[in-house]
This record gives structure tokens, sequence and C-alpha cells, in this order.
């Protein structure tokens, strides 16, 4: 079983949309689109009935929120119905007064991993237990790079993806390209069941598909845009599926 991504014109590059129990790594340098892909395929999943997590290392849950409502993805409503919940891991290393809210989890720093291993159980396993697909964006895995041990973050990724995995969830984790040693991004990507490239050159944007689980891909850098509604394909005919 798949489910859509959220970007308008990319299921038709993927065979559908994502396959159930996949965590995907979504590469690219800064400023390519990799933070609006993430919450454009979670918002996607709430409209859908879907339990989206939004895993936020760099900036705050209501700085997330708010660039998601920029793009029209409102997500109070389903806060206050309980299936989105996002999980900040930063807001209390600048603000150390701020407190968990019905719809945020914080986490004490991004160095925190015992803490986000225990909120992402308890979120995922309440989620599991309505028997709802579950959405998962974790943007990004960059800043836990920054401030650990390359080796103690790809041993927490491996036991957290594994129970992604083992939940049937679908999970998208950015990762700034050419900020970490080839060998960390090589890493990672044997971690993930696909990996996805997004580009910025020239004033133009692509997305490539380098690979994803039990999935024939579009070969070669697909054009894109950003608009007021978030990524969109463009594309003048139909792509060939890669082998």
């Amino acid at each position: 079983m798949r489910i859509p991504s959220g970007i308008d014109g990319f299921d038709d590059l993927i065979q559908g949309g994502f396959p159930l129990g996949t965590n995907i790594l979504l590469m690219g340098a800064p400023m390519t689109g990799k933070s609006t892909m993430s919450m454009q395929f979670l918002y996607k999943g709430l409209s859908l009935g879907n339990a989206g997590i939004f895993i936020s290392t760099n900036e705050t849950a209501e700085d997330v929120r708010e660039r998601m409502a920029s793009f029209g993805w409102n997500t109070e409503t389903f806060e206050r119905e309980g299936m989105m919940k996002y999980v900040d891991c930063y807001g209390m290393m600048v603000d150390s007064k701020l407190r968990d809210t019905p719809s945020i989890r914080r986490v004490p720093s991004v160095l925190a991993f015992t803490n986000l291993s225990v909120v992402l159980s308890e979120l995922c396993g309440h989620f599991w237990r309505l028997q709802k697909t579950i959405r998962i964006a974790f943007d990004s895995v960059s800043s836990l790079l920054m401030y650990a041990n390359p080796e103690a973050v790809t041993r927490f990724l491996h036991v957290l993806l594994g129970r992604f995995k083992m939940l049937k969830a679908v999970s998208i984790l950015t990762l700034e390209e050419g900020m970490h040693p080839r060998t960390i991004e090589m890493t990672l990507q044997q971690l993930s069941d696909g990996a996805l490239r997004l580009t910025k050159r020239n004033g133009e944007r692509f997305i490539s598909c380098l690979g994803l689980a039990s999935t024939r891909c579009v070969k070669g850098e697909i054009p894109f845009e950003i608009t007021q509604k978030g990524i969109e394909i463009k594309l003048k005919e139909r792509p060939r599926l890669g082998r």
C-alpha cells in the first residue's frame, strides 16, 4: 500500500506514492525546499485523516506552525482533534521557560536523544492504538550532527527508524547536503529506504529520486517550483520510469 506524497505531480514519478513503512532521506543544499516538502507531505496526510508528527531541531514549534500557515496549511484544527503533534527540540535551548502544550512536546535539546525517543514512542504508540497511518517529518538530521558525535547520531537513528518501520509509519528526514562528510551521507542513505535530492541551479529547482524501496522511480532531474501552494512538479511530457 502507498500513500500520496502531497506534492502536486510527484506521485506520477514514484508509482503512486510512498510505500508504507518507508523512511526517506531528503537531501539538498540550504534553501532548496526541503522543509517545505516535509511540511507539505505532513499536511496532505492530515487532510486524509492520517496522524502527523513534526520534529523540529532548528526552530520552535510555533515558528514551524506559522511557516506552514503561510502556505495555507493551518494545523490548528488538527491539533485540537489530537491528530497533529509537534516535537520541539530547539525551543528550550533558547528559552528555558517554554513548556509543553496539548499539541507541542518540548525536548530539552537536540542532544537529548533519550528524551526524544521516549516522546516519540509515546506519540507513535498512541496513534498506533488508534489505528492511524502515521506520517513523520524530521527537520533536520543535520542539527543533530552539528552537536553530537556522528556515530551516536547514526546509532540513534538506526533504532528510531526501525521503530517507525515496525509501525508502518512513513517518515521524511531532511539533511543539508555538502555540510557533512560523504561517508556520513552514505551511512544515512544506507539506513533509509529511499533518498531524494533537491537542487537549485541558475534560478531553477529540480528534484531527483536516488532510489525508493519497492519503487521504479523516474530517472534524472525533474523541474519543480515553489508557489503559494507549496511545491509543484513542472513537466511538459509524461516521464519515463526507471527499471
